[in-house]
């Protein structure tokens, strides 16, 4: 019987319930009939090699509680018929090439904590942008780093995400560089004119108390009042 097979868990009425084949070096496509197990409550599939996109037949699995799809090869738009899994307490994508995730409601996360809601939603990102994800519990990001989902007060309040407010700021922080060596090139020009002034009245003096000790001769009373 398929209930004996490594990974399969059955109920009394021999209805699969449970499907753990993860890290089992899977290859291929996830087939559409996926969606003829209705009784499988949790579905773990993650650490292989699964290519293509996720069926919409998963949306089909009202009983599902657990899902674990990450750590594959999958491609394309998550199914929006995910939203409609009411009773789903934990959804892992990330590590995949999914490109847009699923309109989801907020998941209970008494259960499975920060690990409740898992997407590559994290920067830096293995994508032009990020994929937004706002009711996701943790991103993951192209370094496998994940960390947990939340605006900070600047973020929310300005309305960025981190991907866009990091830019934000190191953009802002090398004009402020550029202006500030520009501040500094602008007051060494300045000090450079006013010491070369400064010589110039100095050099002038000296060679106006030169002309005038020429003309008034230095044994003149007068010279008492010119420097030499």
């Amino acid at each position: 019987s398929y209930c004996d097979w490594t990974g399969v868990t059955c109920d009394d009425m021999n209805h699969v319930t449970k499907l753990d084949l993860s890290n089992n070096g899977l290859s291929g496509r996830l087939n559409e009939s996926i969606g003829d197990l209705t009784f499988i409550e949790e579905l773990d599939l993650s650490d292989n090699d699964i290519k293509g996109s996720i069926p919409t037949e998963v949306g089909l699995l009202s009983e599902l509680s657990y899902l674990r799809l990450s750590y594959n090869s999958f491609t394309g738009t998550a199914p929006r018929v995910l939203g409609a899994l009411t009773k789903l307490q934990l959804l892992q994508l990330q590590s995949n090439r999914i490109t847009e995730m699923p309109n989801m409601t907020q998941l209970d996360e008494s259960k499975y904590n920060i690990s409740t809601f898992v997407t590559d939603c994290g920067v830096p990102s293995a994508f032009d942008e990020a994929p937004k994800c706002e009711n996701c519990t943790m991103c993951c990001n192209a370094n496998d780093d994940c960390y947990p989902h939340e605006d900070t007060p600047v973020t929310e309040h300005l309305g960025l995400n981190y991907a866009t407010f990091a830019a934000v700021f190191f953009a802002s922080f090398i004009v402020f560089c550029c202006l500030v060596s520009f501040f500094f090139y602008l007051l060494g020009k300045l000090k450079n004119n006013e010491n070369v002034l400064t010589m110039s009245a100095e050099r002038r003096l000296e060679e106006d108390d030169k002309y005038a000790l020429s003309r008034i001769g230095k044994d003149s009373v007068y010279s008492y009042f010119v420097t030499d």
